[in-house]
């Protein structure tokens, strides 16, 4: 039980889900510690696997930037604990410059109103038993501020950050008045709640310097005796960090990660005494290449993804169009993936399982064209929902449809049920939502009879196809036929529960073929078809299409200002070569970073219906791995040669894969506009590439 009142609505809130929080740290909630270069809790190493959950205390994804409700605090954490995932990083203490931050203006008092999330969000993470790393401000100036927040006031550049002693002392000002900020819902100052792991100096501090480091890191080590500082910056390991005492923990960020620089930058980190936690790593590269060679690592504290988003308020997740962000269990193959592969982590690292308790929540019932429709909150952990409807809410329930429908697919339009009924929603391990009905609800699109005919609009004759029609009057639903039979039999596509006027399948249809197609309108009081339209397929091309040649470089010096050198990656040195006329030697030295190379940008290429990518290559034998990339729609697409392949190597387009660094996308040969030749391994390489083209 909570034995203060601290503020009826929190409380609430609190009980309703699951008991009193911890009070104090206890042998169940120890202070997380530092031995060296490992973690310990309770005296027994610590190592975890993590994630970004950088909106805790402030967001910028629903319509503007406001306060997240508590719910959709609690539905991410939840989630987190449900992967198995025991540390989570969060921007919600690098608050300032903006009305609604905890530090609107320097000089001026924090905003309470601002805490009212960051208290829930540190309390509700110590309820599940989950630890916080937690910046203190952004090298970056985004919604939620950063630190040139601190050096506006005086007119100084961001740079001042770091030099000037009257804003060095309003940022440890601000610190300290956080860090001994009392939490009124676990009764306990910041500095002394053991659920805060680490304060870190900042989210990717660019220009930190030895002096400046040592004077933060020891100053709020002493506000903060019990808790650890973290300092770090992005790509690589900022070697100041390496040498300052009072940090423990450096934190290094990676986009994209591999298992062989995560294991070096580790080994040199524990070398120097120090803690490593990987901070931030693209979450499309979560799998088990990267992740499996990392579980025996022990100089390997803690990965964290970037970054989880969980469910919206009223229905499906929260959006975070970075190309990063992940929802459980995964909105597609790839993002499913991604969650599995970090979960298996979490689990090879010793976490435990754990269901939450969370049930969905029919948040809308409603009807449209006669038709009843449904919206619900997620529940954290779900991996699929039923709904159920019967005539009464004391049933007897069935089934409404077959199968699971996912987060993704609500709200949902019930085509079957005509009339009024009671709906309720259960996820696939049994937690069920309260039942709702559609009696007195009002129509928001009210129908008299069938809807009228659909218009078609012909779809494209290459692939992709996306199959387009006007929307019909009275229309609730639509269903989609194609068939090569004009009296559409044997159906290719047939899909129904449409509720937009356009539909792309996941597959193309065959080259230069003749369909037939048709979509029908639905609503609560019957259906109507268009007429059957036909559309030919764009037939295969029978020549090929030159990508580069390499003959139209005058000069080494042109060739390198075409094919630019990934500035992430080691050096590399360009010059034309001979080869059928001339070709492209690249000289390249991949150690330290573990690759190099060049991309070239140009003008899109149309390759719909090419087979693959034919290209004529020298290249060494040994530990030198070789990749050609491509994107085609702006997705990236990449194959690694095999160890002997030279001389005329042919890559079909279906043999490439899309980087595990790199958001998802389709393969739209229609639309390709970079090519790219990479190296990678322990030792300088040379390749001459000549005469790429795409083969039909």
């Amino acid at each position: 039980m909570i034995r203060r009142l601290i503020g009826g609505t929190l409380a609430v809130l609190l009980l309703t889900t699951g008991g009193a929080l911890p009070a104090e740290a206890t042998p169940r909630n120890p202070f997380v510690t530092r031995d060296g270069s490992t973690l310990e809790v309770g005296g027994k190493p610590f190592r975890f696997a993590g994630t970004n959950i950088y909106w805790l205390g402030l967001d910028e994804n629903v319509g503007g930037i406001d306060y997240p409700t508590f719910f959709r605090i609690r539905d991410a954490l939840d989630t987190a604990k449900t992967m198995g995932l025991t540390v989570v990083r969060s921007h919600m203490l690098a608050s300032s410059g903006h009305p609604k931050t905890i530090l609107p203006a320097t000089t001026g008092p924090l905003n309470e109103e601002a805490f009212r999330t960051v208290d829930y969000a540190i309390a509700y993470a110590g309820k599940l038993g989950l630890r916080l790393i937690l910046p203190l401000t952004d090298n970056w100036a985004y919604y939620h501020g950063g630190h040139g927040d601190f050096t506006k006031p005086h007119g100084l550049p961001d740079s001042a950050f770091y030099t000037d002693p009257r804003v060095i002392a309003d940022y440890q000002r601000y610190a300290k008045r956080v860090m001994h900020r009392k939490n009124p819902l676990t009764g306990k100052r910041y500095a002394d709640d053991p659920t805060i792991l680490a304060w870190e100096l900042g989210n990717e501090l660019e220009g930190m310097t030895p002096e400046w480091i040592t004077a933060n890191a020891s100053q709020f080590r002493e506000w903060a005796p019990r808790q650890l500082i973290a300092a770090g910056r992005r790509f690589d390991i900022d070697p100041d960090t390496l040498a300052a005492d009072a940090v423990d923990i450096v934190d290094v960020h990676y986009y994209p990660p591999t298992a062989a620089k995560v294991a070096a930058d580790a080994a040199t980190v524990a070398a120097a005494g120090k803690v490593y936690v990987a901070g931030e790593y693209a979450s499309t590269a979560a799998g088990p290449e990267l992740l499996d060679p990392l579980v025996p690592n022990r100089q390997v504290s803690g990965m964290m993804s970037w970054s989880l988003f969980g469910h919206a308020d009223d229905h499906g997740f929260v959006q975070h169009d970075d190309g990063f962000t992940f929802h459980y269990p995964g909105d597609d193959s790839r993002m499913t993936a991604s969650v599995q592969a970090q979960t298996d982590y979490a689990r090879a690292l010793g976490s435990k399982p754990w269901t939450p308790s969370s049930t969905p929540l029919l948040t809308s019932v409603t009807k449209r064209a006669a038709l009843n429709v449904l919206a619900w909150r997620g529940a954290a952990g779900a991996t699929g929902y039923r709904v159920q409807k019967a005539r009464t809410p004391l049933g007897p329930w069935t089934a409404a449809h077959s199968g699971l429908l996912t987060d993704n697919q609500t709200p949902w339009t019930d085509a079957a049920t005509r009339g009024d009924a009671w709906y309720r929603v259960v996820t696939a391990d049994g937690r069920t939502s309260l039942p709702r009905t559609t009696y007195g609800a009002v129509d928001s699109a009210p129908v008299t009879g069938p809807p009228a005919a659909p218009t078609l609009v012909a779809p494209a004759p290459d692939g992709p196809l996306t199959f387009t029609w006007d929307p019909a009057t009275g229309a609730g639903l639509y269903s989609l036929a194609v068939s090569r039979n004009a009296d559409l039999s044997d159906p290719v596509i047939s899909v129904s529960g449409l509720e937009t006027t356009s539909y792309t399948p996941a597959a193309g249809l065959e080259p230069g073929t003749t369909y037939h197609w048709r979509v029908t309108a639905i609503n609560g009081k019957g259906s109507t078809a268009s007429a059957v339209g036909t559309f030919t397929t764009r037939a295969l091309p029978t020549e090929p299409v030159t990508i580069d040649d390499f003959e139209d470089y005058p000069t080494s010096a042109e060739l390198t200002a075409a094919y630019v050198r990934n500035p992430g990656g080691g050096a590399v040195t360009l010059t034309l070569a001979p080869g059928q006329g001339q070709a492209m030697q690249l000289d390249a030295d991949p150690r330290g970073p573990g690759y190099a190379g060049v991309t070239r940008t140009f003008p899109a290429k149309d390759l719909w219906g090419q087979k693959g990518l034919r290209l004529t290559l020298q290249r060494p034998t040994g530990r030198t791995a070789v990749s050609v990339q491509f994107v085609a729609g702006g997705a990236y697409w990449e194959y690694t040669l095999p160890d002997d392949a030279s001389g005329t190597v042919t890559i079909p387009f279906d043999a490439f894969r899309q980087p595990p660094w790199a958001p998802s996308g389709p393969l739209d040969l229609r639309d390709v506009t970079q090519l790219s030749f990479y190296t990678g391994g322990s030792e300088p390489a040379r390749l001459v590439v000549d005469d790429v083209i795409a083969y039909p």
